[in-house]
């Protein structure tokens, strides 16, 4: 049978270079304490390195984590003092106080998969102790609290753009006083243009889309000979510009209604099949900007695989740790991370595309609860 290919990654339509640039632009592209770089580690390392942060600084951070922010702080030269989240993702206040010392000088807060945090707490929490708030809000770019921009809280924002739009690159920092803006060659991003289109295809065509999941896992394979589960985490040259495509297709993509479709796509899901959510995403905040549709499982990977065959890139985001981290001494990050995967809420889907994402899940995690009750009874 022929399947569309559905990835948690925005895709780049083919007509983009037909449309009017947009004359709105959504912060923190709109100010003037924005620099956009390569990637957000890059913005991440030219933060603490404006901010005149040392190895004699310590930076508390979520042991629930990428792992690519963790390697950006290590490599502009500050210390890292790991904290557990609670049960909701937030921060364990009572772990945090335990870790406050007098070389303790940010803290450093994710606003994971595009759900806000309580950033006016912890803002006021860093007020009261002097220390410095990083907001992360790489999956959660043109996300709100009460119609304030996440990332306007702390003293230094972070964003992912291509995490929100189908662009190959960009990753922004906003702080009153910004770092340089990146001096590296420019690249031009022609290649993941190229690779977003054909996701873009893949997600219309059932033959393109059944192409493309079955070359996929050839190319992971190939790749997995020389594997390195870390090789994610390395900053590159932290002065890496944004991509000659990405400046050039960023303000023909942006729209005032992507965070509302996104919200859209999410409740649909959530309609379908709350049951299977985690408790941190069972309620959508107004002014949140989904990254993904997250599912939890006993058996994330038997039902990711059950998916693909339905055309449905599931991703089982996070799975490997910093390897700086103790993982035994934070086992509620663990959980997250063995259990919880997501499938695609992004701003280009169809209501069809929607259907086969909720019909795909429905029959996945049917087929493997059946799987494994007719093993538990031989």
């Amino acid at each position: 049978m022929l399947s569309r290919r559905l990835s948690i990654w925005p895709t780049l339509p083919l007509n983009v270079y037909f449309r009017e640039s947009s004359s709105w632009l959504p912060y923190p592209l709109s100010d003037s304490g924005c620099r956009v770089f390569s990637r957000a580690r890059h913005a991440i390392w030219n933060a603490c390195r404006t901010l005149g942060l040392g190895s004699k600084d310590i930076v508390l951070v979520p042991a629930y984590h990428h792992g690519c922010e963790i390697e950006a702080l290590l490599q502009a030269g500050v210390s890292i003092r790991y904290y557990e989240v609670t049960e909701l993702l937030e921060p364990d206040p009572v772990s945090l106080q335990s870790l406050l010392t007098p070389n303790v000088r940010v803290l450093y807060i994710i606003h994971y998969l595009g759900f806000p945090q309580n950033a006016v707490r912890w803002r006021q929490w860093c007020d009261e102790r002097n220390l410095l708030l990083f907001e992360d809000a790489a999956q959660a770019f043109l996300a709100e609290i009460n119609n304030r921009p996440v990332g306007t809280f702390g003293h230094v924002g972070v964003f992912c753009l291509y995490k929100t739009y189908g662009v190959p690159d960009g990753g922004a920092v906003t702080m009153k006083a910004p770092p340089a803006r990146p001096t590296a060659a420019l690249q031009s991003g022609r290649w993941r243009v190229f690779k977003r289109h054909v996701n873009w295809v893949a997600e219309r065509s059932g033959v393109i889309g059944s192409l493309h999941l079955g070359i996929k896992p050839m190319v992971k394979l190939l790749k997995k000979k020389n594997h390195n589960p870390h090789k994610e985490f390395e900053l590159g040259d932290p002065f890496t510009p944004p991509s000659a495509m990405t400046m050039r297709l960023l303000s023909k993509l942006v729209d005032r209604t992507t965070a509302e479709r996104r919200r859209e796509n999410y409740r649909f899901l959530l309609d379908h099949h709350r049951h299977l959510v985690p408790r941190p995403f069972l309620s959508l905040p107004e002014g949140a900007c989904p990254f993904a549709f997250p599912i939890e499982s006993n058996n994330a990977d038997d039902v990711l695989k059950k998916l693909r065959r339905f055309g449905i890139e599931g991703l089982l985001f996070w799975r490997n740790a910093h390897p700086s981290l103790p993982a035994n001494d934070f086992p509620l990050s663990m959980a997250f991370r063995n259990r919880v995967f997501a499938v695609p809420v992004h701003q280009e889907l169809t209501q069809s595309e929607l259907y086969q994402i909720a019909e795909a899940v429905h029959l996945s995690t049917i087929q493997v609860k059946h799987k494994n009750q007719i093993a538990r009874t031989k």
